[in-house]
């Protein structure tokens, strides 16, 4: 044992006293970049765990807690509802914005509901639209300290040191985080941080949801909407969403698929950490805003302002169909509050036609977080819904809302399946007459969803966000440009892959209809949208 420990300090000593070979100094660049990687590393481990802290089952006092406070928190507008029932002016005034103030507080979960409603003046009353429209973007923000503290962990070093300007005051502040400004480099940037505990507050609300659709599953006819399911997915998706690295890899896969689209634009992360994404700054301005224009002034009539509101619809609409039809991804959370337009007057001189003024025009989403990805099943059920409609199809469009859950083929006796059917078959016949009759697509979907609810159809998860999604983009259509008809925009489409993909040969329908008949449709999909939008301008 001696020999053993004598011989090994022997050749520890000569191991010393060897010449050590030529090793290259570090530059101070290369020293501060090998140091914030080391930052870098220890602040994701540490947000790591504190993920990991989030994501444990709530015990009962915290639920207890949190459930006391959000009765705390809509306390003003619940001891206010019956005034703001008998008394409209008060209602409008007062009661909305008293709501609104209550949903913001109370966390993000309700912050998300509330930005979904503000797209829905068909269902809401605009006043409520209005004031709910306010959290899409003005969500309650964060102290200056939390956000300093996330952002020199993130960057490894103090903030004015990494940047050359940061705005301390917010710019935008959503259900998740809220974004600043900032310069590095001359480039502008936009800094997204993460409110403090959302991923606790999330774990605790999401809970309490769940305990209250278990209880309202109780009675039969609620037993079909699949409240829990829904609760759970709603959940998880916003589980993903608050963690912004997630949102990084989704926007630079959006990039990649929309890379030949000139006029659709997605930030472009340089930096990333669970709680903190660094990314480009897009300029533009919101949706919503001018949307919240359209519904009080009714300003989009006439001139510019008309032709703002077409292209926002037409390419929106282009937007959703890629996404399902191409893609096969589910973009959750793609309301107004997430949409920038920037409308750009450029001046050109030329030698044969002199002066030449015209507007460029771009479209942008500025978020990615609620993003998941949908089975060709999924997909195939949904675009058959929709091309039922589009055709006035009773019987295809009834087999695919059955086909939302695999278990009605077991829960459904035939004659539910029978009265389901027949039932369809009258809606059809009194709202849905297919293209060209000027089909209220909004109007439709919410009778089916009626009767899906009156005859206890099952219906996935994974499908009621998709059809959440369509009514946005159908109460947006509403707003901004009265009149169009987003389900005859997307006839070129949804023809093409009734024909080749819905009722064509298994595999090579699909290709033709990718390779072939895709290129086409786009095309024609672009003319009919440049006719029909005459007639509003």
């Amino acid at each position: 044992m001696r020999r053993l420990a004598a011989a090994c300090l022997l050749a520890a000593v000569a191991a010393m006293n060897q010449p050590r070979k030529n090793v290259k100094a570090l530059t101070p660049r290369e020293f501060e970049k090998q140091r914030r990687e080391r930052s870098l590393a220890t602040t994701k481990r540490a947000m790591a765990a504190e993920d990991l802290q989030d994501a444990r089952a709530p015990g009962t006092l915290r639920l207890c807690v949190r459930a006391v406070f959000l009765c705390w928190a809509f306390l003003p507008a619940t001891l206010t509802f019956w005034l703001a029932f008998f008394v409209g002016p008060f209602r409008r005034r007062l009661w909305y914005p008293l709501l609104t103030w209550c949903l913001g507080r109370a966390g993000a979960c309700f912050v998300k509901w509330a930005q979904w409603s503000a797209t829905r003046s068909d269902l809401f009353p605009v006043a409520l639209c209005n004031s709910l429209a306010g959290l899409q973007a003005g969500a309650p923000a964060h102290s200056r300290r939390h956000t300093k503290k996330l952002v020199e962990d993130a960057v490894g070093c103090q903030i004015d040191d990494y940047f050359d300007s940061f705005e301390r005051k917010p710019i935008a502040s959503g259900s998740i985080a809220q974004v600043h400004r900032a310069t590095r480099k001359g480039q502008v940037l936009a800094v997204k941080v993460r409110h403090p505990k959302v991923g606790t507050r999330l774990r605790l609300d999401v809970t309490l949801l769940a305990f209250g659709a278990r209880c309202l599953e109780v009675f039969p006819p609620l037993r079909a909407l699949r409240l829990s399911d829904t609760v759970a997915q709603f959940g998880d998706t916003l589980a993903q969403q608050s963690r912004l690295d997630h949102e990084a890899q989704e926007l630079r896969g959006f990039r990649a698929r929309f890379r030949r689209w000139g006029d659709v634009d997605f930030p472009r992360p340089t930096l990333e950490t669970p709680s903190v994404l660094i990314e480009s700054f897009l300029p533009g301005e919101l949706v919503v805003g001018i949307a919240k224009r359209a519904r009080n002034f009714d300003d989009l009539k006439q001139g510019l302002d008309r032709k703002t509101g077409a292209y926002l619809v037409t390419r929106g609409e282009d937007l959703y169909l890629k996404m399902l039809l191409e893609d096969k991804v589910m973009h959750a959370d793609l309301h107004p509050g997430n949409l920038l337009y920037d409308g750009e007057i450029l001046v050109s001189l030329s030698i044969l036609w002199g002066l030449n003024i015209r507007q460029s025009r771009a479209i942008s989403v500025v978020d990615a977080g609620m993003v998941s990805p949908l089975t060709h099943s999924e997909s195939d059920r949904f675009v058959g819904l929709i091309e039922a409609i589009g055709a006035a199809d009773h019987k295809a469009a009834a087999k695919n809302l059955r086909a939302f859950d695999p278990a009605n083929a077991k829960n459904l006796s035939r004659e539910q399946v029978r009265a389901f059917d027949d039932e369809v078959k009258l809606l059809f016949r009194e709202k849905c007459r297919g293209y060209g009759t000027g089909v209220d697509f909004g109007d439709v979907v919410r009778g089916l969803l009626e009767l899906v609810r009156k005859h206890r159809v099952r219906i996935g998860a994974q499908y009621a966000t998709l059809v959440i999604n369509a009514l946005c983009l159908d109460g947006m259509a509403g707003d901004l440009l009265p009149g169009y008809s987003v389900l005859d925009g997307a006839r070129p489409l949804l023809s093409a892959h009734r024909w080749f993909v819905s009722r064509g040969i298994p595999v090579l329908g699909p290709f033709v209809f990718r390779r072939l008949c895709l290129p086409v449709a786009w095309r024609l999909k672009g003319l009919y949208d440049a006719v029909a939008v005459r007639q509003f301008l």
